[in-house]
């Protein structure tokens, strides 16, 4: 007798509900299990890309294989990079995590969805999800629009910073020489003062003889 493919599906789905409603597999997969998941996910990329940022920016602002004037643009777009990889996924990451509980269950509304298997699906929705947005949409397509405008953004304000460091510096050091020049010309004024009246006392001493 031959067995139909609707017979066969339907054996399949028996099993895996059997099997997704056991008390083991409620444990391992309760409501929040993919929302704890995808949080875990989460930090993990956000921590990993922080390192890789103050890796990456201090590397580049030592590499000799890149041009001395070239650097701190470079490091500027490391910098650039991590601070909106971890920024956008902590925000925007955080806040898809918290929708798509709902989104999964206005899609599969209407599903066969039962029980352990639904629970199952919707953790993996979940986790998927938000690890799609975040490593897809937020680290390959928003950073990459938005890193090198600001990379140009910190290279002037870290160039400011230096220039008016230095102008600073170079008024404090202006500042200590003067009395010292003020003094030297004081003390010049004063010798010449003396060898003038000398000189005209000298002279009138003459005249009178």
């Amino acid at each position: 007798m031959a067995i139909s493919l609707k017979t066969i599906s339907a054996g399949l789905e028996r099993g895996v509900n059997k099997v997704a409603n056991s008390k083991f597999m409620k444990s391992c997969f309760s409501e929040r299990a993919g929302e704890m998941a995808a949080t875990i996910a989460l930090w993990s990329t956000t921590t990993k890309d922080a390192v890789n940022c103050y890796y990456y920016t201090n590397q580049s602002l030592h590499n000799k294989k890149i041009p001395e004037e070239n650097r701190k643009f470079v490091a500027a777009i490391d910098l650039s990079n991590g601070f909106l990889n971890v920024a956008s996924q902590l925000t925007l990451g955080a806040y898809i995590k918290n929708k798509l509980p709902n989104a999964f269950d206005k899609l599969f509304k209407n599903s066969s969805l039962k029980g352990g298997t639904r629970a199952a699906a919707k953790n993996g929705f979940i986790l998927l999800g938000t690890l799609i947005f975040a490593q897809i949409i937020l680290k390959r397509v928003l950073t990459p629009f938005l890193a090198t405008p600001m990379a140009h953004y910190i290279k002037e304000y870290g160039e400011k910073k230096v220039s008016a460091k230095k102008t600073l510096n170079e008024g404090s050091e202006t500042t200590s020489v003067q009395p010292k020049q003020i003094e030297q010309g004081q003390k010049l004024n004063v010798v010449s003062d003396k060898e003038s009246n000398n000189l005209t006392f000298k002279s009138f001493e003459n005249m009178l003889k």
